[in-house]
């Protein structure tokens, strides 16, 4: 009875695997849309609380790498919740990406704020990076809800954040505004976006965390190489410093070159 229970839960997590995957961009659309890219998506039990989503509204592409609260089922189910936000605020005529961040932020507090939870008790949160580049003009905006990313460019790499709370969760502020901020990116830049899951994961012996610093140092000496290449170095990299331990969180790493 225990073994049947426990192949059922496997097979649930597996189909449940096919519908995230299936909600996700697919490398076509990385194709059509960048120059180059790599995606490095490792969830830390078949199913994620990390997504990622990239969509095109005439000329500008918007493309976002969110870290939900949790893994796994409930992870995955917060996931879900906001990609079918996303695609709902971005429909919206807004002109920053700071403003769908902040519309996102209501719709998802007004998700959880029902008779049947208690939003006092919620802390389901979501922390995400919202870009988007002209394709025409050049003109990139950025927002931050607690994420941030990296930029490779002029030789050199550099760290870009915006307002440090996330999307929903017990926050101070009564009234959310998300800033827009705009940063000027050269031919052949390359872009880092990633989840705590790569920062936070310890060592084989469990006592040094892989860091921000060992991270921006790994991608600023990679990042000259084609991006399939670094991909294959990121991934050796990181199973070389776990050493076959678990993996403590889920796993998000997305390179990018306009």
């Amino acid at each position: 009875m225990l073994q049947t229970t426990i192949t059922d839960h496997e097979n649930s997590l597996i189909y449940a695997q096919t519908i995230q995957n299936g909600l996700l961009p697919k490398t076509r659309h990385f194709n059509k849309f960048f120059t180059d890219h790599f995606i490095y998506y490792k969830p830390q039990d078949k199913i994620s609380g990390d997504f990622y989503w990239l969509t095109v509204k005439e000329e500008v592409i918007y493309f976002a790498l969110a870290d939900c609260t949790g893994h796994s089922v409930a992870g995955a189910m917060l996931s879900v919740l906001g990609i079918s936000l996303l695609n709902y605020v971005i429909q919206k005529n807004f002109e920053n990406v700071g403003d769908f961040l902040t519309e996102l932020d209501k719709k998802w507090i007004e998700t959880f704020n029902t008779e049947l939870i208690d939003s006092q008790f919620n802390n389901d949160w979501l922390e995400i990076t919202l870009i988007s580049f002209n394709t025409k003009t050049r003109e990139f905006q950025y927002a931050c809800a607690g994420g941030e990313f990296a930029v490779c460019q002029s030789k050199e790499i550099k760290l870009y954040k915006g307002n440090n709370y996330p999307i929903g969760g017990w926050q101070i502020e009564k009234s959310r505004v998300f800033d827009t901020f705009s940063i000027k990116i050269e031919e052949k830049a390359r872009l880092y976006f990633f989840s705590d899951g790569v920062k936070h994961q310890f060592d084989a012996a469990n006592s040094k965390k892989f860091s921000r610093k060992r991270l921006l140092n790994m991608l600023h000496n990679y990042n000259a190489l084609p991006m399939g290449h670094q991909h294959e170095l990121i991934e050796f990299i990181f199973n070389t410093w776990k050493e076959g331990i678990e993996q403590t969180d889920d796993v998000s790493l997305i390179g990018i070159e306009f």
